[in-house]
């Protein structure tokens, strides 16, 4: 897994699959009825706090050497935290009558629970902060003969770091990992991505592409095949209702791992196969994977309205799901791309008046 933009794809890729997975969960109910398709859709948070650890460790691997780890942090808190207020600012005030109120604000603000999903960002900012310290702490890991065991050592000493958090602490009472410092189990799943950021493992030949894909599909059907028979009973067991989906027992990590290995393999050999065709559908869902924060943030809101907006969709069909999936993805997404435009359009106007000001009059 190399370290440079193009050839991570395959996890813009896979977050926007995982997005998908956030929605097909989250639209229970609404969408379909039943448990089999919310099953499948479990591995979708543990891979992004998977793939939050892998995109973590590219970027510190890569920043600039004048940039200190504080300054790291820093910015990549400012870039999770600027989106999240405005989300918090939008949601309130579409639940608040469409009205404003600093101090309700800073309280939804502050205990990350105006929407369920918000406890993702409580989670992430704990992550990111430690994230320079776990990167030194994988780096150290890599060098050695014994760079396995280390490794192993490493994993394990995150795995009980996780467990401890889950037994002994606790950190706002919103949703699932958002409970415990460091996400409980998610803390894990993160340094698991950091590792294997860090190994930069990698398929250049298709004939391998293809074989690790096969044994990839297997593995993910075999995992899928136990949780939709065990529907988590053997976590049930072992942990009570703590250690099941959020967060994630020992069946949806695995769960989730034969995902990230499926979709690793499979991004592997579209880049490999050198087909416009794929190469085109690859770059549609890399740039729509970069685009998850946003679809995350705003997406409850969005499925809350849609039943006011759209009554004639009420019966549950092919598409109402299209409809609803592609307002969920497209109004986020299309919010941001607007953002981006006026932002740059005003910085542009700015520059603009800073030359004619700075120009010697004639």
């Amino acid at each position: 897994m190399p370290k440079t933009r193009k050839n991570v794809m395959w996890i813009d890729c896979a977050k926007f699959l995982a997005i998908l997975g956030v929605l097909a969960d989250h639209g229970k109910g609404i969408l379909y009825e039943g448990e089999t398709i919310q099953y499948i859709s479990f591995f979708s948070v543990s891979v992004f706090f998977f793939l939050s650890g892998m995109t973590s460790w590219y970027s510190l691997e890569r920043r600039a050497p004048e940039e200190t780890y504080l300054c790291w942090t820093k910015r990549r808190l400012w870039r999770i935290c600027v989106p999240y207020l405005a989300a918090v600012a939008v949601c309130q005030f579409f639940k608040g009558g469409f009205s404003l109120s600093l101090g309700p604000f800073v309280l939804w603000a502050l205990n990350f629970n105006l929407e369920g999903q918000f406890y993702f960002v409580l989670i992430y900012l704990q992550l990111i902060a430690a994230a320079p310290v776990l990167y030194l702490f994988t780096v150290f890991c890599r060098s050695g003969r014994f760079r396995f065991l280390r490794r192993l050592v490493y994993l394990a000493a995150a795995g009980g770091l996780s467990i401890f958090c889950m037994k002994h602490t606790f950190a706002l009472q919103t949703y699932g990992g958002g409970n415990y410092l460091l996400g409980g189990t998610f803390f894990a799943l993160f340094v698991m991505g950091m590792i294997a950021a860090d190994m930069q493992i990698m398929i250049r030949d298709r004939s391998r592409a293809v074989l690790s894909s096969g044994l990839a599909a297997l593995l993910f059907a075999g995992m899928l095949a136990f949780l939709l028979t065990d529907r988590l009973s053997m976590d049930e067991a072992l942990f009570g209702w703590v250690l099941r989906v959020n967060p994630p027992g020992i069946t949806i990590t695995l769960y989730s791992l034969s995902v990230i290995f499926l979709l690793f393999s499979l991004g592997s050999l579209g880049e490999l196969t050198e087909s416009p065709v794929v190469r085109r559908i690859m770059e549609t869902l890399s740039w729509l994977g970069r685009y998850t924060l946003y679809i995350f943030l705003y997406h409850m809101l969005i499925l809350e309205y849609l039943p006011i907006l759209l009554p004639f969709l009420s019966e549950q069909s092919p598409l109402k799901t299209a409809v609803y999936l592609g307002a969920m993805i497209a109004l986020p997404v299309g919010g941001k791309l607007l953002y981006d435009r006026v932002r740059r359009a005003l910085l542009k106007k700015a520059a603009e008046e800073r030359r004619k000001v700075s120009l010697p009059s004639g």
